[in-house]
């Protein structure tokens, strides 16, 4: 609660086996299920022909750049969500590419006997959304939460068991909630525009990622900017509960991230403008 993305360095590829030569920043990491949260960085003219399936489900969302998978071009502000299984073809990007990828457990190959065994959940399926393609017309009310009027939401996944979520969020500037809030599941959120100032921890700018806990009130928040950002609900649906008191918003909330101590190293703020 939370990390400003550009303070963490770049690894050699954390999966290698299934993105070979990809440089990496780990934003987050289950040690039991082997979940996590990265930020890749493709060079110009990678390639991945190898098909194999995955026994995890991945989300991707292209920050940056270009991508192929199978026969669709990604570029910047495009989503999918592969469920476990499911195979969209070798991996190529021409001009290079900043994704970021989510698995919902450990990311390794899935071998053709548990492929045969296993059906792929096409319900969980997201080929492909371009979320810009549409402009304004792909931008609803939040259905989601108890937010107020001056935000936006495009819905990128709901899974139709758990409720999961994976939206973009956005708010016009000016606005702020001056309530604390908290939710019943994990809540991850990577700030791709603008800035949002929560109490608590401080302004976070483009790039910012945080893993919100839950059961644990946070806020109020705010921005003179406007924001867009990436949220995730894990383990079950985004739902806020928001206590009545009224809290003053600071929009120049004081620097203070909230870390374990192998991330205190990469604690400074951040003031640039682009989120990698």
């Amino acid at each position: 609660m939370f990390v400003q993305s550009q303070q963490l360095p770049w690894v050699d590829s954390l999966y290698p086996q299934v993105l070979p030569g990809v440089q990496m920043r780990r934003l987050s990491h289950d040690p039991q299920s082997g979940a996590a949260t990265v930020m890749a960085r493709l060079p110009a003219r990678w390639q991945n022909r190898d098909s194999s399936p995955l026994g995890a489900q991945q989300e991707l969302f292209v920050l940056a750049g270009d991508l192929t998978i199978g026969a669709q071009r990604f570029e910047d502000h495009s989503y999918a969500c592969f469920p476990q299984g499911y195979s969209a073809g070798a991996v190529c990007s021409e001009q290079g590419a900043i994704v970021l990828l989510m698995w919902d457990r450990e990311p390794r190959k899935q071998g053709a006997a548990a492929a045969a065994a296993n059906a792929v959940d096409t319900e969980r399926l997201v080929p492909y959304i371009n979320a810009r393609v549409n402009g304004l017309d792909s931008w609803q009310k939040n259905t989601h939460t108890r937010y107020l009027p001056g935000t936006g939401v495009q819905t990128l996944r709901q899974d139709p068991e758990s409720g999961e979520i994976t939206i973009l969020y956005s708010a016009l500037p000016f606005r702020f909630m001056d309530r604390r809030w908290t939710h019943e599941h994990v809540q991850e959120m990577f700030v791709i525009a603008g800035e949002y100032s929560i109490n608590d921890v401080g302004l976070m700018r483009p790039g910012a990622y945080a893993w919100w806990e839950p059961e644990r009130l946070h806020g109020p928040y705010g921005s003179l900017t406007g924001f867009m950002m990436l949220i995730r609900s894990c383990g079950g649906p985004l739902v806020n509960v928001i206590p009545e008191e009224r809290v003053a918003v600071d929009f120049a909330a004081p620097h203070r991230p909230q870390l374990p101590p192998e991330l205190a190293a990469y604690c400074a703020p951040w003031d640039g403008f682009r989120c990698y």
